[in-house]
């Protein structure tokens, strides 16, 4: 009995150790959790590169220091490392020799899976390593980039030789997948950064070599197949990529500091501000030797890129750029394919096409690169959001028509139409870096462009897979390859996912104006619709005259067009603006900013 009272304290000491160690452990987990997501925040917040001035006097020289930078360099240098890139969009020539080589039943289609797991990778390696490759040097990022790239050839070529469709989908899909994230955006950044007055050309030119790839690779890798067996095809392609890649690397260098000024506002078309007494023209795009007279009341485009990812316009955007692929993304991998079911040799005629499948490829990566270029110069005067829309509303049209080519048996009538969707295709990539560079600031657009080629990752695994398995499903249960009924009802929901991001691209405020205008009372929505404002409201009596017209303390009233509907005390009220009156309600915001920044600024009495 004696051991009784230090048996009950040893288990009070015992439950305190216990209770201590747990609430230890959990504090313990609290802080690394936190410690974590600082790391990522701190990770996601440092998007800008910094040279000290060693770097800075280094990068004035390019190739190994014997030649000194132009500008112009990095273009020439940009198209011939993307043109290598490239070369995975040629990869529907290899579909067949690797079916027959590696599957059972060459009918089930596993080597387009390679070409969905690549993309995929692509977009989600941009997003993780953006804010890595905006703070390094881009010859650095390009390099590792290219040597991933490389090393997956060389697992591919082993997968190859070793007859295992599970090493080449590792090989090509994830290993050079990863290498083409890291030096797709790397390229593209370095490029867009030298020519901040026509953001939407230099990368148009860039991503121009990486269609341009499409167009040249069908003829190697064609060329390679007849001379030589896979493995090795794999092995020259990727040796030969390598050592042009690592010649042009030497010419790619960042601008000098200062080159891009910050704060560039995006206002649609040209527009003159009078504030103050003062007149101040800015430029849609354009750096203004003014711009920095706005700054008190105009805010900067200059933003963390956390905010830039908060905005709803970034994912109005991200939704409208998967659209715009979805079609051609599928059509790049199956093309030959479709050619061969549906007016080729496995049709119902069984006659052979017009022309080859891998001609046809070829002239799509003509109009996949010329797509690039003209999109990304066309955007650069009249717009980014208005080239968008043309684009979309385009491919609209083009799914509408497409199954009645295939319908008619029109074979001309159908690779028209998909080289058509092409330029659109090759467009959206060609422009999209430097719509987010307009939106999101210069210091966020790897980072920004990386995340929103996640949506061509998603687009490349969940269309395509949805494609590819949808036919063969339907060859499973007996269905005839050039069934057309199948391909229809793919044709309609890539036209659903189409107009879906048609509508989200309405809604992206891609100006300062429209982003930063503050919403009426009672304001429903608004969108700018051929570059005047739509705005819809709810309004009350109050706000309503006896002559039952439209209410308004502007003197520019009669100017707008508007509508109300309802009869009780609250009315569905819609406007549509025109330039006066937009004009007119965008001054006085910024008089209202400017006086709220003075009295900020004032000290407290």
């Amino acid at each position: 009995m004696r051991d009784l009272p230090q048996s009950r304290r040893m288990r009070e000491i015992a439950q305190e150790s216990a209770l201590f160690g747990r609430r230890s452990f959990q504090e313990h987990a609290n802080q690394a959790t936190r410690s974590l997501v600082g790391m990522v925040l701190d990770y996601f917040s440092h998007t800008e590169y910094r040279p000290n001035p060693y770097q800075v006097e280094k990068d004035r020289f390019v190739f190994f220091g014997l030649i000194r930078c132009r500008e112009w360099m990095v273009i020439p240098a940009g198209i011939i490392i993307q043109f290598c890139y490239g070369s995975v969009y040629a990869w529907s020539i290899f579909n067949a020799p690797i079916n027959s080589s590696l599957e059972p039943n060459p009918n089930r289609g596993g080597a387009e899976i390679t070409f969905y797991i690549a993309l995929g990778v692509l977009g989600f390696t941009g997003a993780i390593f953006g804010p890595w490759i905006e703070s390094s040097h881009p010859r650095k990022s390009g390099t590792i980039g290219m040597l991933v790239f490389y090393s997956g050839h060389l697992t591919t070529a082993l997968a190859l030789f070793v007859r295992r469709m599970s090493l080449l989908y590792f090989g090509y899909g994830f290993v050079a997948g990863f290498g083409l994230g890291i030096g797709y955006v790397s390229t593209i950044e370095a490029v867009s950064k030298w020519w901040p007055k026509a953001r939407g050309a230099a990368a148009g030119c860039a991503v121009m070599g990486f269609g341009g790839g499409s167009l040249a690779f069908s003829y190697i890798n064609k060329l390679l197949l007849q001379h030589t067996n896979l493995p090795a095809t794999f092995f020259i392609l990727g040796s030969v990529n390598f050592v042009v890649m690592m010649f042009c690397l030497q010419f790619i260098a960042p601008p000098p500091p200062g080159h891009n000024l910050d704060g560039i506002p995006m206002v649609n078309g040209k527009d003159r501000i009078r504030l103050r007494g003062e007149d101040c023209e800015v430029e849609d795009g354009k750096q203004s030797a003014n711009i920095h007279s706005l700054a008190a009341s105009l805010p900067a485009v200059k933003m963390p890129l956390a905010e830039a990812l908060r905005s709803r316009d970034f994912w109005l955007l991200y939704i409208a750029f998967m659209s715009n692929i979805v079609f051609c993304l599928v059509v790049l991998s199956n093309l030959p394919s479709m050619i061969s079911r549906l007016f080729g040799a496995e049709s119902k005629a069984a006659k052979d096409p017009p022309i080859p499948a891998y001609i046809a490829v070829s002239i799509e990566g003509g109009f996949n690169m010329f797509g690039r270029v003209m999109v990304g110069l066309l955007s650069d005067n009249i717009g980014r959001k208005a080239t968008f829309l043309i684009l979309l509303l385009s491919q609209i049209v083009i799914l509408i028509f497409l199954p009645v080519t295939v319908n008619n048996g029109s074979f001309w009538g159908f690779l028209v139409l998909v080289w058509i969707a092409t330029i659109c295709y090759g467009g959206g990539f060609g422009m999209i870096p430097a719509f987010l560079s307009d939106m999101f600031g210069i210091n966020n657009m790897s980072s920004c462009h990386g995340i929103i080629l996640t949506g061509w990752s998603i687009a490349s695994i969940c269309g395509g897979l949805a494609f590819t398995s949808s036919i063969n499903a339907h060859i499973k249960h007996g269905g005839k390859p050039y069934d057309t009924r199948i391909y229809f009802i793919n044709f309609m929901w890539m036209l659903v996912l189409v107009i879906i991001g048609f509508v989200c691209c309405l809604f992206v405020r891609s100006s300062i104006r429209d982003r930063l205008f503050p919403a009426l009372p009672g304001q429903i929505m608004r969108m700018r619709i051929f570059g005047r404002v739509f705005r819809v409201l709810w309004t009350f009596d109050s706000a309503r005259r006896d002559d039952g017209e439209c209410a308004s303390a502007s003197p520019t009233e009669n100017s707008r067009v508007c509508l109300r509907l309802g009869k009780s005390s609250r009315h569905l009220h819609f406007e549509y603006l025109d330039k006066e009156e937009e004009q007119v309600e965008w001054e006085e915001y910024l008089m209202l900013r400017a006086v709220q920044n003075r009295l900020l600024q004032e000290p407290n009495n």
